[in-house]
């Protein structure tokens, strides 16, 4: 019964929203943007748009940052870059409702718009709503929940947005993304493994509004031409928490120097058993081909922005998921021997040359880069000795 009335309330509220042509003088329309929390879709943050017409009876949050998982095939889509995020919209006591279980705080700016301008922005917004408008490909640095809202509230401004660069900071896409996910190692050096060199690019004013805080940050800075007026108004608090750093102690560049001190205790009892420990070389090879194979996927198949020109790949090796399952025979042959210097080679790339390579590598890799090398060169040295 509750699902039911919960379905009933949406499609009244859809009713009336859609029924709604004309905002009274009293309403005002917001900027929401929320803190960041503890899950990967929300380490970033998120940005709303909020529309509340007292007279009107009418206080309803829109947001570009919602998708649905009974999409079929959910997880390959979001895979290869074709999952369609979609406008969806609920009552401003509900949001803060679940924003207040997840103890992330939310700011609210009103703008600064006409009542003409706000009937526009409102009319924009309804439309963008409709079922056949609604859903969009979701793109991480360039089209999502906040970027929508900056180009949608910029093209119903009367006149032009001046942006303050006087005291804009040059960053890179990766910079950006590092201040919100160091205190989460773990999806931290996962993001930078598999995003590629074009992460590491200069982010401009306007692009920097991918992420919600910065969205604010530079509306609440921007000026309409036409007025001179601020485009935003001052930020109020909603919700305010204290976030706690949850990072645990084992983060993935000590669990990787960890595994690279035992692989060279393992290097001394192959040395003296005289034969290498294949099981473990077959997992190590098992691990960087799976590894190697994401990236080849997110690089030439998927249709994600900033995936390929992966560096990454020069440890993580495609191939090495067929080398794990090969014949014991095949181990001992030349051809072996020789894919073996050649992984040994390409392994040293980034210690070796990493200072050169325009990309920024997770530091856990230098250790496990070490780490493939120890089970490379020990493989290598009791086949030839052999």
């Amino acid at each position: 019964m509750r699902y039911w009335s919960v379905f009933l309330l949406l499609v009244v509220m859809s009713f009336n929203l859609m029924a709604q042509t004309r905002l009274s003088n009293e309403a005002s329309i917001s900027l929401l943007t929320c803190a960041a929390g503890d899950e990967l879709y929300s380490v970033f943050g998120h940005s709303a748009i909020r529309v509340h017409d007292p007279k009107a009876n009418l206080d309803v949050v829109f947001n570009y940052g919602t998708f649905d998982f009974d999409t079929p095939n959910f997880y390959l889509k979001f895979a290869n870059g074709d999952l369609n995020y979609m406008l969806a919209y609920g009552p401003y006591n509900r949001f803060l409702r679940a924003y207040n279980y997840e103890k992330r705080s939310v700011w609210e700016q009103k703008l600064n718009l006409t009542d003409d301008e706000k009937q526009k922005l409102f009319d924009a917004i309804v439309t963008n709503a409709k079922p056949e408008n609604k859903f969009y490909r979701y793109d991480f640095l360039f089209d999502n929940c906040a970027t929508r809202i900056r180009d949608i509230i910029v093209a119903n401004v009367d006149g032009e947005v001046e942006y303050n660069t006087s005291e804009h900071e040059e960053k890179t896409f990766r910079d950006m993304l590092h201040y919100y996910d160091a205190r989460v190692p773990w999806i931290r050096d996962g993001l930078d493994i598999i995003l590629g060199m074009k992460t590491d690019y200069d982010a401009s004013q306007y692009d920097q509004m991918f992420l919600p805080d910065y969205l604010m940050k530079h509306l609440s800075e921007a000026k309409k031409v036409n007025t001179g007026t601020a485009l935003l108004g001052p930020k109020q608090t909603i919700l305010s928490f204290d976030k706690e750093d949850k990072a645990g102690t084992l983060t993935p560049g000590l669990l990787m120097w960890l595994l690279f001190f035992l692989s060279m205790g393992l290097v001394f009892v192959e040395v003296k058993r005289k034969a290498p420990f294949v099981v473990i070389n077959r997992i190590v090879l098992l691990f960087s081909g799976v590894v190697g194979a994401l990236i080849f996927f997110l690089w030439f198949l998927s249709r994600h922005s900033v995936t390929g020109e992966n560096f990454n790949m020069l440890w993580a090796m495609p191939f090495n998921l067929f080398a794990a399952f090969l014949a014991s025979w095949f181990y001992k042959s030349k051809v072996f021997k020789l894919y073996l210097l050649f992984l040994m080679v390409c392994v040293s790339i980034p210690l070796i040359f990493g200072w050169l390579i325009p990309q920024h590598l997770p530091y856990a890799i230098y250790p496990l880069c070490l780490l493939f090398i120890s089970r490379y060169a020990s493989w290598y040295f009791l086949l030839t000795r052999s």
